[in-house]
């Protein structure tokens, strides 16, 4: 493409990115917060960081998970998710939504283990998941205590609290990643665990 043709193709400042909404600044060529070309919204970000939190994106973390559980599966492993979710809050908008994910995000990556892989599920409204490789159920329960324990403490500075829900996958048959986020969805409403695969 010549560069006249990408310079007349920049959105002007104030528009929003047209893969994630964000607003562009000026004369960008890639989104800041997604780090999709500004011309082709459809391609794949640049980085599998979240720049919120410093935890992987959205886009990397359901990976992740997908190859844990086949690692589970294949190895007959126990493997434990964790997702955080803040209380809502009706005065929460986009600006408060990134301060409660960063505070959430520190929280939980100085908490969980070296092994445990935390990331961003959702910027708006804000969610963490993290994955607990070979955790049964015992430990899934003890590392989502400290995890709810630190981000409480994080929050309780913004007057926020979360929740969080817990699924245990046992190694009896494969899943996928949609099904075990859907769980963690579930055990967030009820306060209850999920055991899949048993």
């Amino acid at each position: 493409m010549p560069l006249g043709d990408l310079f007349r193709r920049r959105p002007q400042g104030g528009d929003g990115c047209l893969a994630c909404g964000v607003p562009l600044p000026p004369a960008a060529n890639f989104c800041p917060n997604c780090g999709v070309r500004v011309d082709e919204p459809d391609a794949q970000p640049l980085h599998i960081v979240d720049r919120t939190t410093g935890l992987f994106n959205d886009r990397f973390i359901r990976p992740v998970l997908e190859d844990e559980l086949s690692r589970a599966h294949r190895y007959a492993r126990p493997l434990g998710v964790v997702l955080i979710e803040p209380i809502p809050d009706g005065r929460a908008g986009r600006e408060a939504d990134g301060e409660v994910l960063r505070l959430m995000g520190g929280a939980v990556a100085a908490t969980l283990r070296d092994v445990d892989t935390p990331g961003v599920l959702s910027l708006h409204p804000p969610a963490l998941l993290a994955v607990l490789p070979e955790t049964d159920v015992a430990g899934t329960a003890h590392a989502a205590n400290r995890v709810l324990d630190a981000v409480n403490s994080a929050l309780a500075t913004r007057g926020r609290r979360a929740v969080l829900g817990i699924v245990c996958v046992q190694s009896r048959e494969r899943l996928r990643a949609g099904a075990v986020i859907d769980a963690a969805s579930r055990s967030l409403q009820s306060g209850r665990p999920e055991l899949l695969g048993r």
